[in-house]
């Protein structure tokens, strides 16, 4: 199952990379925020979110840290202080081959998945596109993905001025 660490990353991440696209449109286009987020629609970048490149990048990157690429690695046996080399070291020292090949390690936080955490993460990329795609559900998806970035941007940093203040309306 996939860990709340990874969930928490993607959304974060997809979210951020949404709300900074909607914001843009708002202030260059001088719109309400509703307006902005049909603005959106336009972009190539709603375009890429639709086809599920952010979740695709995220799946390519993790996929080149296919821990079977390390097995036969002189890393494995060198001498380190580092706790993150020395992790993988016992991993690569300890797993068998096929395990090595059914294990991605995730740089940004840390983690790491197996192939069943990657098709968790291809069927939640395959449920944003159905939204997206979704005459009728893209708007509240967007608008969503917003007031969910908006939300931690208040935990995160709850001085700092929000160019949609999404929450508010």
């Amino acid at each position: 199952m996939l860990s709340d660490k990874i969930k928490d990353y993607l959304n974060e991440y997809i979210s951020q990379e949404v709300y900074v696209q909607v914001a843009v449109a708002k202030g260059k286009n001088k719109i309400s925020t509703n307006a902005a987020i049909s603005k959106y629609f336009e972009s190539n970048h709603f375009q890429g979110l639709a086809e599920g490149k952010p979740y695709n990048t995220f799946l390519d990157d993790l996929k080149d840290k296919c821990l079977g690429k390390l097995a036969n690695s002189p890393m494995k046996e060198s001498k380190t202080d580092d706790e993150i080399i020395i992790e993988l070291q016992r991993k690569l020292n300890t797993l068998k081959f096929e395990e090595l090949n059914d294990t991605y390690w995730e740089v940004e936080t840390g983690e790491y998945l197996s192939g069943e955490d990657i098709k968790e993460i291809e069927l939640e990329r395959d449920t944003l596109i159905k939204f997206l795609t979704s005459k009728d559900e893209a708007h509240n998806t967007v608008s969503t993905l917003c007031k969910n970035y908006e939300k931690l941007c208040k935990e995160k940093y709850p001085e700092a001025p929000l160019p949609l203040e999404i929450l508010s309306n």
